[in-house]
């Protein structure tokens, strides 16, 4: 969902800029409300923001507590002990800890990475017989600077403040991904790295 003023299309990075102005300070605003309304009677108008906001609290937490459980449901896993060190050794390069890889069976080429209270990198089995060891190497880079950027964090963040309204709140965050994806992209090709080829082969 663009944003439209004066009958001018914002660019994507300000369209994201004020949607995450609003989130914020709708989640400013209730953390303000539960302090001022301490020593105020309880009323309906009470209720519904105290409730809001701990709704807010509860999909945050458990979406980082069990989302790496929920992802791995229906899923068949296989081992694969070179794909493991090729993450180990890519995720030392670029300091972060060497999160848990899920090979799963599935014909599809797909990769994407879970990160919560535990970090997680799926890849497919479609994918990794599809891919020689470079473009595989590139697949699981793009997927550890997810994790190093923090920003599984930010977009949980924003879409807990949706949750707290139960979804009411007309506001899509498909920036957050394009900007993400786009930025890594950037980086990965100044490594010279053909990212565009490998997004061909998906």
């Amino acid at each position: 969902m663009a944003l439209i003023f004066f009958n001018r299309r914002l660019s994507i990075k300000l369209n994201l800029f004020l949607k995450s102005t609003f989130l914020t300070a709708i989640f400013a605003f209730l953390i303000t409300l539960s302090y001022s309304s301490e020593n105020h009677p309880l009323g309906i108008f009470n209720a519904v923001h105290t409730i809001a906001l701990f709704l807010v609290i509860a999909f945050f937490a458990t979406s980082y507590v069990f989302t790496p459980f929920i992802a791995k449901i229906g899923l068949k896993r296989r081992i694969d002990r070179k794909i493991e060190g090729i993450l180990a050794k890519e995720a030392a390069k670029l300091g972060v800890p060497s999160p848990e890889l899920y090979l799963f069976e599935d014909s599809n080429k797909s990769a994407f990475v879970v990160s919560a209270l535990s970090k997680t990198v799926f890849i497919s089995t479609g994918l990794v017989e599809s891919f020689n060891r470079k473009e595989l190497r590139i697949v699981l880079m793009h997927e550890l600077l997810h994790l190093k950027s923090g920003f599984f964090n930010l977009k949980r963040f924003f879409y807990s403040i949706r949750a707290g309204f139960f979804g009411l709140l007309p506001i899509r965050l498909e920036e957050l991904d394009t900007i993400e994806e786009m930025r890594l992209d950037s980086e990965l090709m100044k490594e010279g790295m053909d990212i565009m080829k490998i997004r061909g082969k998906l």
